[in-house]
């Protein structure tokens, strides 16, 4: 009678543990200009770089890239990269650009969450 009972306990914890949803995992970056104002019509670059040379990184995230909106944001969506129960994800580098503009930064990725990070550009 205990292994039934054992059995279906696990049981529950199995489907409840499948049936969990993963929150979006996002990046918002926005730039702004050394007056602190934010700036439309930049291109952000999102990569990864392996931290050792050659070394075997897994699955790495592609390069994205999107444009700033008049907030001077843009929002990257991870969601898809996120496997439940993954422990750490990724940190990526920044680059934005505008005309002869530029600015340079690194966001790490935290998964289930929304992470922001600010450039200045210019």
């Amino acid at each position: 009678m205990h292994i039934r009972k054992a059995i279906g306990i696990l049981l529950v914890l199995f489907v409840f543990a499948a049936c969990k949803k993963e929150k979006d995992t996002l990046a918002v970056i926005t730039v702004v200009n050394i007056n602190g104002q934010a700036v439309e019509n930049v291109k952000v670059r999102l990569y990864p770089e392996p931290s050792i040379e050659g070394a075997n990184q897994g699955e790495l995230i592609d390069e994205v890239e999107q444009f700033t909106d008049a907030a001077g944001q843009t929002v990257f969506d991870f969601s898809s990269y996120y496997e439940l129960g993954q422990a750490g994800f990724a940190v990526l580098n920044i680059e934005a650009t505008k005309d002869t503009l530029s600015a340079e930064g690194i966001i790490k990725i935290d998964p289930e969450v929304t992470n922001s990070e600010t450039v200045i550009i210019q």
